[in-house]
């Protein structure tokens, strides 16, 4: 009797390359006013995007990213 080896990827479900590389993230609180807070939510909204998204792309601009 001889055995069969199987792929890997019928072993188990690798994680993605992208997975692997992202840095562990970390939750921030912001206190800010209602109104701002709206317009953040309407922009993110009209670019198909998320505050999270949003607000990181605008803050990548002071962090040299």
């Amino acid at each position: 009797m001889s055995l069969k080896s199987k792929s890997l990827s019928s072993v188990r479900d690798l994680p993605a390359v992208s997975v692997l590389m992202e840095e562990e993230q970390v939750r921030i609180n912001l206190n800010v006013a209602k109104s701002l807070r709206n317009k953040w939510k309407s922009a993110a909204l009209k670019r198909e995007k998320t505050m999270t998204e949003l607000i990181l792309d605008a803050m990548k601009i002071y962090s040299n990213e």
